[in-house]
């Protein structure tokens, strides 16, 4: 399945107040060192906070990829990167 663009993702999701999870996504590194996530494949919509979080707690044990989104992240999803010893870690900014 082809990824779909925060453009897309948008069009299909246009309330303002939806939670989605967005799983298999990708992402590319910006020079600032942030890491912008640029698409999903597969996007599913929430109508509260606690919905979103407890999907995406279950499929993040099961999938690749996987974040939320709150509704002010609508246009574009940047995270600060961090790392720990073991592997790389994002934090949204």
């Amino acid at each position: 399945m082809k990824s779909k663009s925060f453009k897309e993702i948008k069009e299909q999701y246009p309330n303002d107040d939806d939670y989605l999870v967005l799983v298999d996504c990708e992402g590319r590194e910006l020079d600032t060192g942030e890491y912008e996530v640029v698409g999903a494949k597969h996007v599913q919509a929430y109508k509260t906070a606690k919905e979103m979080y407890d999907a995406y707690k279950d499929l993040s044990k099961r999938l690749p990829n996987v974040y939320f989104l709150p509704p002010q992240y609508k246009s574009s999803f940047k995270m600060e990167q961090r790392y720990s010893m073991r592997i790389g870690k994002h934090q949204i900014r």
